[in-house]
């Protein structure tokens, strides 16, 4: 059996392109306000949402909800397999860039 191509491997919880730039965004921090996160992508609160529970359903991020006093504050960060997931994509990247060189 022939050896799965690069492109064959993608992830593609993190390939659709609004939870790419998500996790783009959260791998240089460790972690961002919804409100942030929404207004660095110019996103409705309903996008987001999804596409944060895709990420969370694949365990990529967590949502950690608390309170600011007495207003809701709901966090979001990129988990170890998380990290994990989008440094194999990042090199898949690579390598498929890479194939023909």
């Amino acid at each position: 059996m022939d050896k799965p191509l690069p492109h064959d491997r993608i992830d593609e919880v993190i390939h659709q392109r609004t939870r790419l730039a998500i996790m783009a965004t959260l791998s240089g921090v460790e972690s961002l306000e919804f409100k942030e996160l929404k207004a660095l992508l110019a996103l409705t609160d309903g996008n987001l949402s999804t596409h944060l529970s895709a990420l969370e359903k694949a365990g990529y991020v967590t949502i950690t909800k608390t309170f600011k006093g007495k207003v809701p504050n709901t966090s979001v960060s990129m988990t170890p397999p998380g990290k994990a997931a989008m440094s194999e994509y990042v090199e898949l990247l690579r390598q498929i860039l890479n194939q023909d060189k």
